[in-house]
């Protein structure tokens, strides 16, 4: 059964970074996809940020805090600001979409979501996750896949112009010993137990999510800025 477990995370694992499509579509409703002859979206380029939150991730211990979701969206906005032709002009606060969110995320949601600002394009990602586990003599490994769907949409035209995903996973190893969890640790998926990690302060379930959706924010970034700007800044 141990050897059946690591194989089901292992296979797991691979799934995650087999580059599947974005399934952003699957939220988004009265967009039209970018079409296969789309043309790049001209630079200099000013956007807002809508991070949409499933409702049915809310049950998840390790579902990020609005501090948090705050925190990511900046990660998002740095890797897309290291080219100095795109420029972040508001992260508008997450908003909660209901049940799995699929097709929630009408034009008129996203532009009742973003009233007050002037950003009439907007990057909308939804935030989801998988857990995993794995039990092994006195150990407990947490596993959380969290994925990232992005579009870069136009609110005048209704337009999808980019769409990408980022995705990443971590590890929350806690020993089991005369019934208490000990040193909770927190590690890249090509680590182990053994090192190099980090010793878990407060709430072990939140910075595992934590970790998970900042990578794959950073993935979302990076991948959204090489789209959008394919020439390195200058240095």
């Amino acid at each position: 059964m141990q050897r059946q477990a690591c194989f089901i995370g292992l296979l797991l694992a691979l799934v995650g970074c087999a580059g599947a499509p974005s399934r952003i579509n699957d939220y988004l409703t009265g967009f039209q996809p970018p079409s296969s002859e789309a043309t790049a979206v001209r630079l200099p380029l000013a956007v807002g940020l809508l991070i949409a939150l499933p409702e049915n991730e809310l049950s998840n211990r390790t579902t990020p805090s609005k501090e948090s979701l705050e925190r990511i969206g900046r990660r998002i906005q740095k890797e897309l600001e290291e080219s100095s032709k795109i420029r972040m002009e508001r992260i508008y606060p997450t908003i909660i979409i209901p049940a799995a969110g699929l097709e929630t995320l009408s034009r008129e949601r996203v532009r009742e979501a973003t009233q007050g600002g002037q950003s009439r394009k907007i990057i909308v990602v939804v935030a989801t996750s998988q857990p995993a586990r794995k039990v092994r003599y006195s150990m407990v490994e947490d596993q959380l896949f969290a994925r990232m769907e992005g579009a870069l949409v136009d609110l005048s035209s209704g337009q999808e112009l980019i769409v990408d995903r980022g995705e990443d996973d971590y590890v929350l190893a806690q020993s089991y010993f005369f019934n208490t969890f000990s040193y909770p640790r927190l590690y890249y998926r090509t680590f182990t137990f053994a090192g190099p990690f980090t010793v878990v302060e407060g709430d072990p379930y939140k910075a595992l999510g934590e970790a998970a959706f900042s990578g794959a924010a950073d993935q979302l970034g990076m991948k959204l800025r090489q789209r959008l700007d394919p020439q390195p800044a200058a240095t």
